[in-house]
């Protein structure tokens, strides 16, 4: 009608400004979801820029992250490294966060998807100033100048206590985190520092090497996800975050997955513009670990801002975005998609 068609016109600019940010929906957004332009290669076209400005701004942040470390993350999209901390400094970090998990601080907030609950406590500035293990490790310079130069951005990563139960809770559906998928156009940094050993039983984090390099088997994959996404079945891809069809690494000439099934006291850090996902588990399994994320605006050329003002700021404003999640959500009787839950309930769980 033509109220619609208004709205339309009004919001065109809006859309096409929305190309230049981390905007992925291809059904949010007509313009990021149009074909005729994917098919002239825009959708190519903002994944070659966002990995370009990454590239230089990583490149800005390389001072004191040693030459092979810098090369390896770069070439295979993931770095890996067992053994990451002392004994000594591991097995106190891994009692202080096992009793973070059980008994605080901090809330411990749940996602549930397929028949996967994942639960997260955030490991805020406040809560960390109880955690003098967790404040340690996670103020190493080492550490922090590696997070930044994988993540593109003078800002530190946000970082949860994570505890994943697999088959925890009968479903219907699949866990969406247990295909092969990229979380978005742009490179994205997580990293995972595992509590305790990661198996086949346990759901190991699986990821197609060399996948970030923008060859042409990945690029013609992505040229290929563009035109077909506003329609796909799987409402992920819908929204930006592709899922790897079957028989897709094959046709586009990309390595099979490798999955970590790594010992405690690991520390790996991945693109996940890469593809990956979360290996098959065994029901009544779970893993512990110190997670973080950091994700970008695409196109920014300056690595950013620091400080500690800032790390105080990004937490604010998440948590601020979640008490505004569980306020609509309870408007329409449901829970948010990532909702407080008892330690009680937590510890039911946990099959240990």
């Amino acid at each position: 009608n033509a109220m619609s068609r208004s709205l339309r016109f009004l919001k065109a600019p809006l859309w096409g400004l929305a190309l230049f940010t981390g905007a992925k929906s291809f059904v949010a957004n007509p313009v990021i979801g149009h074909e005729g332009l994917n098919r002239r290669g825009l959708h190519v076209w903002r994944v070659k820029a966002a990995s370009r400005v990454m590239r230089w701004r990583m490149a800005m942040l390389s001072r004191g992250v040693p030459r092979d470390e810098r090369e390896a993350y770069l070439r295979e999209g993931y770095l890996c490294k067992q053994d990451f901390l002392s004994p000594e400094v591991f097995s106190q970090l891994k009692a202080e966060l096992e009793r973070v998990h059980e008994h605080g601080p901090g809330e411990v907030r749940e996602c549930c998807q397929g028949d996967t609950r994942t639960h997260r406590v955030l490991l805020d500035p406040e809560t960390l100033s109880e955690l003098p293990v967790a404040k340690q490790v996670l103020s190493d310079t080492r550490l922090r100048r590696l997070l930044r130069f994988c993540a593109g951005h003078r800002r530190l990563p946000i970082v949860h206590l994570e505890k994943v139960f697999n088959g925890a809770r009968e479903s219907d559906e699949a866990d969406p985190q247990k295909s092969l998928h990229v979380d978005t156009f742009q490179p994205t940094m997580k990293f995972w520092l595992y509590l305790e050993e990661v198996s086949e039983r346990n759901g190991p984090f699986m990821f197609v090497p060399q996948s970030t390099q923008l060859n042409k088997g990945r690029l013609d994959w992505e040229y290929h996800m563009s035109l077909t996404a506003r329609e796909h079945a799987n409402r992920y891809t819908q929204r930006g975050s592709f899922r790897v069809e079957e028989g897709a690494l094959e046709r586009f000439g990309l390595n099979p997955p490798t999955l970590f099934k790594v010992p405690a006291n690991t520390l790996l850090i991945a693109n996940t513009f890469g593809m990956h996902g979360r290996g098959p588990a065994s029901a009544g399994s779970s893993r512990l670990a110190l997670w973080g994320m950091s994700r970008t605006t695409p196109f920014l050329p300056l690595p950013g801002l620091g400080g500690e003002w800032l790390n105080r700021l990004q937490y604010r404003v998440l948590k601020a975005e979640r008490a505004r999640d569980d306020k609509r959500a309870a408007a329409r009787g449901v829970e948010s998609s990532w909702h407080v839950v008892t330690r009680d309930s937590s510890r039911a769980q946990d099959p240990s």
